[in-house]
C-alpha cells in the first residue's frame, strides 16, 4: 500500500526573498509547534528566532515573516520587534486565528504592489505584504498588530508604560519599551520617559527631567489584563449546537480566538482546575457561558472578587434568557475590572496620572410629555459605572427645574426648552451642541434603562471599535388593548453584532461623527433613520450589543415611529411572550417604574 499522502505545509506555496527572519514568541506554543519543518519549506530560506534570542537589532533580510498563535499574542509581542532594517516582504502567520484579516498601507510605506490575506490551509490565517522598494519592517510589524484589531481606539489613554525584565502586558501599545532593568527608566537620554515602569524586580531610579518625578516602578500589577478588542462578546450566540464541553477539547493548548470560536457553538464551557487566569479571562471577556469554576482557586489565580462571584453564580444553562444574563455578568465583571482599560487606569492611580477611561457621556432627551419627565429621570439617575450628564429638551413645555434637580442629584443636567413648532431633528441638534461630553447618546422618555444600560454601551463602544453602538428592541412591552392585556414580547433579534440597525432609544455615537453628518436632520420623525442612514453612507461602522439592558414601550398611539403594535407580535419576529410587565433580570427595575406607576404613553 501507498503511505496517505501528507497535507502540504500550510506556507507551501508562499514565496519570500531570502534570508527570511521568522520571529516567534518563546512563550507562544502553539505558534512554535506550527513553526516545525520550516525549514524544509520551498522558496523559504528560513532562520528562527525567538525573541528571548533577541539582543539587539537584527537587519540584512529579504524577508520578514511574524509567527503567533492569534492576534491577541501578536499584539503582545510586537513591542519585543527590535529594527530589523528594510526588506520588500513582511510577512504575519496566525496559526490559531480563524478569519483572514486585512492591513491598510500607511502613506509613509514604499509602494505596495502585492497584498494577500488568506487562509493558511488548514492551520490559521496568513497576511502578506509585498513593497516596491525596501520597507522599514519593524515599522510593519508593529502595525499590523495595531490594526489586527480593527478600527476603534488604539491609544495608551495618557499613561506611558515601560517593562523591566518582563515582557508587554497584552492588548497595549505596540512601542512600549523593554527595558533589561528598572533603571533605564530614567535615562535623562530619553525624550519620552515612561510614567510607569512594570518590573519583574524593584529598584532605584533616577528622577527624570521631562515629567519631573521618577517613573512609579510597579512589581505588582495583579494579573496580566485581557486584550478586549480581541477576547470580546462578538459572535456571542443566544443559541447552541452541542452541549456544554470540557474546555480541554475544545483546543490544542491556550484559549486562542479559534477556542473562543469553537465555545461559541456549546451550552458552556467547563474549565479545567488547572486553567491558567488569562484562559479565565479571554473565555470570561469573550461572554463564553462557564460553568465548574472553583471560586477558591479562581480567587487564588488573581481574579477579582467580582469576577469570582459572577463566575460562581448558579445559573441554569438550558434556560436561554438565564444562560445570556449569566453571561452578560461574567463579561461585563471581566470589563471591569481585567481589561486593558482597567489595568491601565490601575497603574495611572499608582503613579498619580491622568488616564483616559471610558469616555463620559451626555444623554440627550428630548421630550413632548411633561406626565413622563419623571420616569426618564429616574432612568438616568440610577446609572452607574459611567459618567453621565443629562441634556433635556422639552419641547413645549417647561419643567420644573427644582424638581429635575432633586431627582439628579449631583449628576450634571442641563434644561432647554422650544416651541411646539420646533422640528424633532433641530430640538436634538440643540441639544447634542449643548452637551459637555464629546460621546453623546440619545434616549427616549418611555423606555426602560437597566442602571448599568450605559456603562454597557460604552463598553461595547470600546471592544468594538465601531462608530455608532445601540441595543436591539429585543425586549417590547405593549400596553393592554381592547383586544387583549399588557403583553411583553422578546423578539428574535440578533445581538452582539455590526448591523444596519439599532434601537432610536440607545443611539451612541461621537459627537465629532454627529456635526460630520450636519447633526441631526431637520425632520418631524424617523430622525434615528436618518442618522442610522447617514453614517452607513460615510462607510461607519454600527455595532449592536446586548439587549437585555433596554424595553421599548408601546401603546399603539402617539409616537414618532407610527407601527401597529401586531406588528411586534409577528410569529416570525417572536422569540417569547408573557402576560404583563417581564423583563430580563438584568434591567433591575425599580418597583415605581414597573407600567402601574408611571403615567400615559403619548408623544415623542
Amino acid at each position: 500500500m501507498s503511505p496517505a499522502p501528507t497535507a502540504p505545509h500550510p506556507l507551501h506555496d508562499v514565496r519570500m526573498p531570502g534570508p527570511t527572519l521568522v520571529l516567534v514568541d518563546d512563550s507562544d506554543s502553539l505558534a512554535l509547534d506550527a513553526l516545525h519543518g520550516i525549514e524544509d519549506v520551498p522558496g523559504i530560506e528560513a532562520r528562527v528566532v525567538t525573541l528571548a534570542a533577541l539582543d539587539g537589532p537584527l537587519k540584512g533580510w529579504g524577508s520578514v515573516l511574524v509567527v503567533a498563535a492569534d492576534r491577541a499574542r501578536l499584539r503582545r509581542m510586537a513591542s519585543a520587534v527590535p529594527l530589523l532594517g528594510q526588506c520588500r516582504v513582511v510577512a504575519c502567520w496566525l496559526t490559531d486565528t480563524p478569519t483572514p484579516w486585512v492591513v491598510v498601507p500607511r502613506p509613509e510605506w514604499p509602494r505596495l504592489v502585492h497584498l494577500a490575506a488568506r487562509e493558511a490551509g488548514d492551520r490559521g490565517v496568513l497576511t502578506v505584504l509585498r513593497f516596491a522598494g525596501g520597507a522599514r519592517a519593524q515599522l510593519v510589524v508593529m502595525e499590523m498588530a495595531r490594526q489586527a484589531a480593527g478600527p476603534g481606539d488604539t491609544t495608551h489613554g495618557g499613561v506611558v508604560v515601560a517593562y523591566a525584565g518582563r515582557p508587554a502586558a497584552p492588548g497595549l501599545d505596540a512601542r512600549s519599551v523593554l527595558l533589561p532593568d528598572v533603571a533605564g527608566a530614567g535615562d535623562a537620554e530619553r525624550d519620552v520617559p515612561p510614567d510607569v515602569v512594570v518590573a519583574s524586580r524593584g529598584g532605584r531610579v533616577a528622577a527624570h527631567h521631562v515629567i519631573d518625578r521618577a517613573p512609579t516602578v510597579v512589581t505588582d500589577p495583579g494579573v496580566d489584563p485581557v486584550d478586549e478588542r480581541i477576547f470580546n462578546p462578538v459572535g456571542f450566540r443566544k443559541d447552541w449546537d452541542a452541549p456544554v464541553a470540557d474546555l480541554a477539547a475544545l483546543g490544542r493548548g491556550p484559549v486562542t480566538e479559534a477556542v473562543v470560536e469553537a465555545a461559541r457553538a456549546h451550552q458552556g464551557v467547563r474549565p479545567s482546575a488547572d486553567t491558567h487566569a488569562s484562559d479565565l479571562l479571554a473565555l470570561a471577556a469573550s461572554g463564553v457561558p462557564l460553568v465548574g469554576v472553583d471560586p477558591s482557586r479562581a480567587t487564588e489565580l488573581g481574579l477579582a472578587a467580582p469576577l469570582v462571584q459572577a463566575l460562581g453564580a448558579e445559573v441554569d444553562l438550558d434556560d436561554a434568557l438565564a444562560r445570556e444574563e449569566h453571561s452578560l455578568a461574567v463579561r461585563r465583571a471581566a470589563f471591569d475590572h481585567h481589561s486593558t482599560l482597567a489595568w491601565r487606569s490601575a497603574l495611572a492611580t499608582r503613579a498619580g496620572v491622568r488616564h483616559t477611561g471610558l469616555p463620559p457621556v451626555s444623554a440627550l432627551l428630548a421630550t413632548k410629555r411633561p406626565q413622563m419627565l419623571d420616569f426618564a429621570l429616574r432612568q438616568v439617575a440610577r446609572q452607574r459605572g459611567a459618567e453621565v450628564e443629562l441634556v433635556i429638551a422639552a419641547h413645549g413645555f417647561e419643567p420644573d427645574r427644582d424638581a429635575v434637580r432633586r431627582a439628579l442629584g449631583d449628576r450634571p443636567h442641563q434644561v432647554l426648552t422650544f416651541d411646539d413648532a420646533t422640528f424633532f431633528g433641530d430640538v436634538l441638534t440643540a441639544a447634542a451642541h449643548a452637551a459637555s461630553s464629546e460621546v453623546v447618546l440619545k434616549v427616549d422618555d418611555d423606555d426602560w434603562y437597566s442602571p448599568d444600560a450605559v456603562h454597557d454601551l460604552a463598553m461595547a463602544r470600546r471592544f468594538s471599535g465601531a462608530d455608532v453602538v445601540g441595543m436591539p428592541s429585543e425586549f417590547v412591552y405593549l400596553h393592554a388593548n381592547a383586544d387583549r392585556e399588557d403583553l411583553t414580547v422578546r423578539r428574535n433579534h440578533p445581538s452582539e453584532l455590526f448591523a444596519r440597525f439599532v434601537a432610536g432609544g440607545t443611539l451612541l455615537l461621537d459627537r465629532g461623527l454627529l456635526g460630520s453628518l450636519g447633526d441631526f436632520r431637520r425632520v418631524r420623525k424617523f430622525v434615528d433613520a436618518q442618522l442610522l442612514a447617514g453614517v452607513e453612507a460615510a462607510g461607519g461602522r454600527i455595532y449592536r450589543t446586548h439587549g437585555l439592558g433596554y424595553v421599548l414601550r408601546r401603546t399603539g398611539t402617539g409616537h414618532t415611529w407610527q407601527r401597529d403594535d401586531e406588528e411586534f407580535r409577528r410569529p416570525d419576529i417572536v422569540a417569547s411572550e408573557w402576560k404583563g410587565f417581564r423583563p430580563s433580570r438584568a434591567l433591575e427595575v425599580d418597583p415605581v417604574d414597573r407600567p402601574d406607576g408611571v403615567g400615559t404613553n403619548e408623544g415623542e
